[in-house]
């Protein structure tokens, strides 16, 4: 089977969202990589033929679905035809080692170092934001390594399931997690059944979930409409630490502006941001 390479070019603050659309769409593989223009590129794969026309055909309609998102999308979309025999070298160039602290997310491909005290994360291509690639995953992934030890951790929107790996070989107690799309909690299930984890992977609204859950740290890595939404749950008595990312600095004041008492960390990297809210 040969395979279609679309390259999406957009600004950041909506690359999350199109990034999901593909992915949601049937994309073989999303890979998003940040520019130094304030812009990211998203590539997928499809399979040459009706798929890849339809997928064509239905971002057309979702720039228009962007602006119920509160985002504004300007995109640039190239298409190259790519061999089978030539797929998998393309997805291999994209994805080496990622180091974050003691954690060390690698493909299957790739023999791990050992070294003292380093957690070992496997995870093949999939999603990018799942991979370890991404500012907003990196972050989140250095605040769970230091808090999820002895806790029970709640993982909203999932995705791939590496924040949720990550809490559990850091020694959480019980992990969580929550995705709303059927084929996200197939796969983050596998990922865990292959880095030998124990978490309870639950498709559902991470929204309801929040509000009615009693756990001691919650993740949510999905954007600045649902991360303030969350914020709102949070101010609603909710007891636990709360790790917040995947909007762009540009968001931050808009968010200080409404939830800034309850912030007690800030992290910014590559133009994004990660809050860790919590009672002061």
């Amino acid at each position: 089977m040969d395979w279609t390479e679309i390259l999406i070019t957009i600004n950041t603050e909506a690359v999350e969202a199109v990034a999901n659309f593909v992915h949601e769409s049937g994309a073989g593989g999303v890979v998003i990589e940040n520019n130094d223009n304030g812009t990211s590129t998203v590539t997928a794969y499809f399979p040459v033929g009706q798929a890849t026309q339809t997928m064509l055909a239905s971002l057309e309609k979702f720039w228009l679905n962007l602006e119920t998102l509160d985002l504004k999308a300007e995109a640039n979309v190239r298409t190259t035809v790519i061999a089978e025999q030539d797929w998998a070298e393309e997805w291999k160039k994209y994805y080496q080692p990622v180091e974050i602290g003691n954690i060390y997310i690698s493909p299957s491909w790739l023999e791990p170092a050992a070294a003292p005290g380093r957690i070992f994360v496997q995870l093949d291509p999939g999603m990018a934001f799942g991979t370890g690639t991404h500012p907003t995953t990196k972050m989140c992934i250095r605040e769970i390594a230091a808090l999820a030890p002895g806790k029970t951790v709640l993982d909203l929107g999932s995705g791939s399931g590496i924040l949720s790996i990550v809490a559990a070989k850091s020694g959480a107690d019980r992990v969580d997690a929550v995705d709303n799309d059927e084929l996200a909690v197939k796969i983050a299930a596998e990922n865990a059944r292959i880095n030998q984890c124990t978490i309870n992977q639950l498709q559902g609204d991470a929204f309801a979930e929040f509000a009615n859950s009693y756990h001691d740290l919650v993740v949510a890595n999905i954007g600045y409409n649902a991360c303030a939404r969350l914020a709102e749950i949070f101010l609603q008595g909710k007891n636990c630490t709360l790790i917040l990312s995947g909007f762009p600095r540009e968001r931050l004041a808009e968010f200080e502006e409404q939830f800034g008492d309850l912030i007690l960390r800030t992290h910014i990297q590559e133009g994004w941001v990660c809050l860790v809210l919590g009672a002061k």
